[in-house]
């Protein structure tokens, strides 16, 4: 009897494995037939690329910082080298330069011209504020220059043909005076004339000085240059404009002497008079 429950028993538990079986049977199927797909964070993330701004900056060129401040110092540069550039194209055009100043100033404002080209490639390589600003500083006192040494030869210039017109108004008194009858008492000419043969004379003297303190300006002067040169030459025009004035009034005071030798002496005869005449008595009858 015992031995039948054990049997049946181990019935039961075979009928139980074996119901039991099917199951796990088509799971394991499905789990073989299920397919082995990669999990999809798993695949490389996007972000993991390299930065765009982590890339070398292009050729390694640092940014200037100054650029603004560069860009306005060149246009200052490049507005005082047209300056200049006007200045000379005035020179080389004037009719009042003599041939010799018209040389001369050209040769200076070549320099000149040459002093700004510095300025701006100074200005393009200075590696501070300060450093631009003494550039830009540089080409303004160049130009400055430039203006101030053409206008003072100009003057000069200008008194030096005053003088020489002086000097031809005086010519024709002399040759008038000169044809005055023989014995003539020229004095009164002649004195003024020889005051004025010697203003003239320190006139030119006084405007050459200034032509060539005018041209002691260098191509890129400090402002102590620039003022001393313009006092100097100052000085030696006002020279020479008061030599011309002076001997302008000279000019005046002979032409008029002149006058008064051509005017013929007037007449020193009395003037006739006629004598009165007498009416005849009247005759009386007795």
């Amino acid at each position: 009897m015992k031995i039948k429950l054990i049997t049946v028993a181990a019935a039961l538990a075979a009928g139980a494995v074996a119901i039991a079986t099917p199951g796990m049977a088509m799971a394991a199927a499905a789990a073989h037939t299920a397919p082995a797909h990669a999990v999809a964070h798993a695949q490389p993330v996007t972000h993991a690329k390299p930065v765009a701004h982590a890339r070398p900056v292009a050729h390694g060129k640092p940014v200037d910082t100054l650029a603004g401040v560069r860009k306005g110092a060149a246009h200052a540069v490049d507005a005082d080298t047209a300056r200049v550039q006007r200045i000379a194209a005035a020179a080389a055009a004037s009719t009042v330069l003599s041939s010799a100043d018209k040389a001369s100033l050209a040769a200076a404002e070549s320099s000149d011209l040459a002093a700004l080209t510095a300025d701006k490639a100074a200005v393009a390589a200075a590696t501070t504020k300060q450093g631009i600003a003494a550039a830009r500083q540089a080409g303004t006192r160049t130009a400055a220059g430039a203006q101030l040494q053409a206008g003072l030869v100009v003057a000069a210039d200008r008194a030096q043909a005053a003088a020489a017109s002086v000097t031809a108004e005086a010519a024709t008194v002399t040759a008038a005076a000169a044809a005055l009858p023989s014995g003539t008492d020229l004095s009164t000419v002649n004195t003024p004339l020889a005051d004025l043969a010697t203003q003239i004379s320190t006139a030119d003297t006084d405007a050459a000085a200034a032509v060539a303190a005018a041209l002691t300006v260098p191509a890129a002067p400090t402002q102590a240059q620039l003022q001393n040169v313009q006092k100097a030459a100052r000085q030696d025009l006002a020279a020479a404009h008061q030599a011309i004035e002076t001997a302008t009034a000279d000019l005046t005071a002979a032409q008029d002497a002149l006058t008064v030798l051509q005017t013929p002496p007037a007449s020193t005869t009395p003037p006739t008079t006629s004598a009165p005449t007498t009416s005849a008595a009247p005759t009386t009858t007795a």
